[in-house]
C-alpha cells in the first residue's frame, strides 16, 4: 500500500477506534468529514426521559428474552473495566453465547440494573432470567461448578 493512502486512512481508523471504545458509531458522511453519533446499547437514543418504572420494564424484558445476559461497562469485544472483563471472560469459558448491555451508554439502566436486582456494582449477570451475581459471586461461582450448571441448564433452553 502507498504511503499516502495509509496517512490518509489512519485518522479514520483511530477515531473509529475511539467511537467504538466510547459508545459511539461512526458515521461516514457523504462530504467526507467524520461525524459521530451518541448510541445506546438498546437500540434507541430518547430513553434519558423514561420514568424508573419504565426502564425496569425494560430492564426485565432483556432479562427474560436472553438465556445469558451481562449488564457490564463496555461491550464483550471492548470491556470498560476489570470486573466487566472477568466476567467475559468467565463466560466465554462456556463457548455459549451471550448477550451484553453497555451500562455506560444508558444512564437510566446503570442506576436502574441496581435498583432491579438490589445489587450495588457492576457487572451483573442473569442466567435463565435470574440474577447470579456481580464479578465476585460469578468466580465464586465459576470455581466450585455451579455457574457451569447453570449455563449448562441455559443451553438447554436455549435449543
Amino acid at each position: 500500500m502507498p504511503h499516502h493512502f495509509l496517512a490518509a486512512l489512519l485518522p479514520i481508523l483511530l477515531l473509529s477506534t475511539f467511537a467504538t471504545t466510547h459508545a459511539f458509531t461512526f458515521v461516514p458522511s457523504p462530504h467526507l468529514s467524520i461525524s459521530f453519533r451518541k448510541t445506546s446499547a438498546l437500540s434507541s437514543e430518547n430513553f434519558e426521559q423514561e420514568t424508573p418504572a419504565a426502564t425496569k420494564a425494560r430492564i426485565d424484558g432483556l432479562v427474560k428474552s436472553n438465556p445469558v445476559l451481562l449488564f457490564m461497562k463496555g461491550n464483550k469485544m471492548f470491556p470498560q473495566c476489570g470486573f466487566s472483563n472477568t466476567a467475559v471472560q468467565i463466560l466465554t469459558t462456556y463457548g455459549i453465547d451471550f448477550e451484553t448491555v453497555d451500562v455506560l451508554a444508558d444512564e437510566a439502566v446503570r442506576t436502574g440494573v441496581k435498583d432491579y436486582s438490589q445489587w450495588p456494582t457492576i457487572p451483573q449477570l442473569y442466567v435463565a432470567g435470574e440474577f447470579v451475581g456481580g464479578c465476585d459471586i460469578m468466580i465464586e461461582e465459576y470455581q466450585n461448578g455451579n455457574l457451569a450448571e447453570m449455563i449448562e441448564k441455559a443451553k438447554a433452553d436455549m435449543m
